[in-house]
């Protein structure tokens, strides 16, 4: 097996696109007032979050049931960096999903946003869990650069085409 299974690299691209449509919605939610574009917003966020909790928890079962690649480096070292880079990239998205809930159900927002008043809207700097939720949205941020940076050695310095290892097309073996 040279690539991982097709539904686990849809997984990870449809899980990556999430990822950056979650985090850039935070931040611009974040930054907006008290408005009812805030409040109609809020579930969007919070709906991309758990897609993104159920869809690594599914690519974590596919990857384990499908197998995967051979390491890719000689390395020894090398390919213990890269499954411990995995994991823990896997660990940060499905805490900061879980971190997120947690803010979601101890913030009181979901009261609010079945009486759909805006000027209810909790002050989230407030809720313990956020912070959480933010740390670990740090985290998995330098994960994923530290990934991309790696894979992008792989494929332009390296040479060695690891990127199709996970691209949905399928490559002759």
């Amino acid at each position: 097996m040279k690539q991982y299974s097709k539904r686990t690299s849809i997984l990870h691209w449809l899980i990556f696109l999430l990822v950056v449509a979650a985090f850039f919605l935070g931040h611009y939610l974040a930054e907006l007032e008290n408005t009812p574009e805030k409040l109609s917003l809020l579930p969007v966020h919070f709906l991309i979050g758990d897609t993104i909790l159920i869809l690594t928890l599914l690519r974590i079962y596919f990857r384990k049931k499908d197998g995967e690649p051979a390491p890719a480096n000689a390395n020894p070292l090398l390919n213990k960096v890269a499954a411990a880079t995995h994991s823990l990239l896997n660990l940060s998205l499905v805490a900061a999903a879980i971190a997120g809930i947690v803010t979601v159900a101890t913030s009181g927002v979901i009261e609010v946003l079945k009486k759909g008043d805006p000027s209810l809207l909790p002050d989230f700097e407030k809720v313990g869990a956020r912070e959480v939720h933010e740390i670990f949205i740090g985290v998995m941020l330098l994960l994923l650069i530290f990934h991309v940076v790696a894979a992008l050695y792989h494929q332009f310095i390296v040479r060695d085409n690891l990127m199709h290892r996970i691209m949905i097309r399928r490559f002759k073996e």
